[in-house]
């Protein structure tokens, strides 16, 4: 049995594989038990194919920490991951892959809503799929939205609404209770990914756009419960990832497309059994006594 800490996590698991690996995640040979939270901690069971496992991650405030444990076809356990950075990865890569699905293919400026712990690596998936030339980013707070443009070789733009109406791509994802932007700054031809609003109470797109867009969840049942943003608007989705993955897609009047995820425990079950293999081969992490 194999542990990899985060930055054993950094070495094997690539945005192109992480991203891969969403298709075993959002397929129709899954599981996505509802989350638990037991004490301080949230528990998040599920199968991604063949393999099943478990997130235990914190939920109090300044301790991003947890783990991933992975079991195999006959429940043997093959290893740990270190939980916030598979978590980082692989809500990426959930939407790179639904960005490749459902962007158009000559997109070149993003807008990066945000730039806290998960930033990076949407910019990173998005950036793997489309040929981005300019990466927009905003943020409430001035010393972040510094610090994420200087890594990612982006810019900063004060107001929202300016960087939306910018881009081709546009992902979000902050802690935020009401819409970050106007509907009216979408324009033309838009995809978005939505990944920061995963309570009730939490919203990033504003009502209108949503009611006007083609929307995609990654799972119906845990959007029913969790995607803010769906449930203060009273929209349903359109499709769920699944269902873009065996080919649906909206019609010609549909010009703006919406992932909004909440994030489902197959993702990390596939992404984690991603960058277990990867260390094997590599050699890389830690063995454990079994």
């Amino acid at each position: 049995m194999r542990y990899l800490d985060a930055a054993a996590v950094r070495a094997v698991l690539t945005m192109p594989s992480a991203i891969a690996a969403m298709r075993t995640a959002f397929g129709p040979d899954r599981e996505v038990p509802q989350r638990t939270l037991v004490g301080p901690s949230l528990f998040m069971p599920g199968r991604a194919g063949s393999y099943t496992g478990v997130k235990v991650v914190s939920v109090v405030p300044g301790n991003p920490v947890g783990v991933v444990a992975v079991f195999g076809p006959d429940g043997t356990p093959l290893g740990m991951v270190d939980g916030a950075t598979l978590t980082a990865i692989r809500t990426g890569a959930g939407c790179g892959l639904m960005t490749d699905l459902l962007a158009p293919r000559d997109v070149h400026v993003m807008a990066m809503l945000g730039a806290g712990a998960m930033a990076a690596d949407q910019v990173a998936a998005v950036r793997a799929v489309r040929p981005i030339r300019e990466v927009l980013v905003w943020s409430r707070t001035a010393a972040r939205a510094e610090a994420l443009a200087a890594a990612v070789g982006g810019t900063v733009v004060a107001d929202a609404n300016e960087a939306v109406a910018a881009a081709d791509v546009v992902t979000t994802a902050t802690p935020a209770h009401a819409p970050l932007f106007d509907a009216s700054a979408v324009r033309g031809r838009t995809h978005l990914n939505a990944v920061g609003a995963y309570t009730p109470e939490m919203a990033e797109l504003p009502a209108d756009l949503l009611r006007r867009a083609f929307v995609v969840v990654d799972d119906r049942e845990a959007a029913a419960v969790e995607a803010g943003d769906l449930l203060q608007a009273a929209r349903r989705p359109d499709a769920s990832a699944d269902d873009v993955l065996a080919g649906l897609r909206p019609g010609p009047d549909r010009e703006v497309t919406v992932f909004k995820s909440v994030g489902i425990a197959p993702q990390d079950v596939a992404a984690a059994v991603a960058a277990l293999d990867a260390a094997t081969e590599q050699g890389v992490g830690v063995e454990l006594a079994g």
